[in-house]
């Protein structure tokens, strides 16, 4: 189970975040590196789809078991590496087609706000039930091998980490 210290660093991180948006305008945001690149919005936006549809999706069906569940199971090479160093490697990832997502632009601030409120109570609702998981009981991540819910809980902090490189370079780019 995910110790309280944990759950309160996740939280004061997504805390942090949401602050963040306050430094900003929403002109700002939305502006990208160049075409291909994603806006600081488009993070924000990225972080809520997979904190909602990935990571804590996945501690959900460790707890309750479903058919994307297995017990045992062992994390690859790296993911041995993320979770001895609780940090993603410093590069960039491309994800597979099947669950790469393009995200798209917010209508405006409080969207994005509203955004990371949401992954605030998915993050209290998730520790809430990674405290009972099985830590048998464990789901397939496509790069790190099998993790189960604490593990997977823990993943959305270090996944929002990992991001904090890429708005620096953003921030950079458009001189702000």
């Amino acid at each position: 189970m995910p110790s309280p210290q944990k759950i309160q660093e996740t939280l004061a991180l997504i805390d942090d975040w949401t602050g963040r948006l306050d430094h900003f305008s929403f002109e700002q945001l939305m502006q990208k590196p160049s075409p291909d690149e994603w806006s600081i919005a488009q993070v924000y936006i990225h972080l809520w789809m997979s904190s909602k549809g990935f990571f804590f999706k996945n501690v959900e069906r460790c707890t309750s078991k479903d058919e994307k569940s297995a017990t045992g199971g062992s994390k690859t090479w790296t993911g041995r590496f993320v979770f001895w160093f609780r940090v993603f490697p410093p590069v960039k990832v491309k994800m597979p087609g099947e669950v790469a997502v393009q995200p798209h632009p917010p209508e405006d601030l409080a969207q994005l706000k509203r955004r990371m409120e949401e992954v605030k109570n998915l993050a209290l609702s998730a520790a809430a039930g990674a405290a009972s998981a099985d830590p048998r009981i464990k789901v397939r991540h496509p790069f790190l091998g099998w993790l189960n819910a604490e593990e997977w809980f823990s993943l959305c902090g270090f996944h929002f980490k990992h991001h904090e490189a890429q708005i620096g370079r953003i921030r950079k780019s458009q001189g702000f």
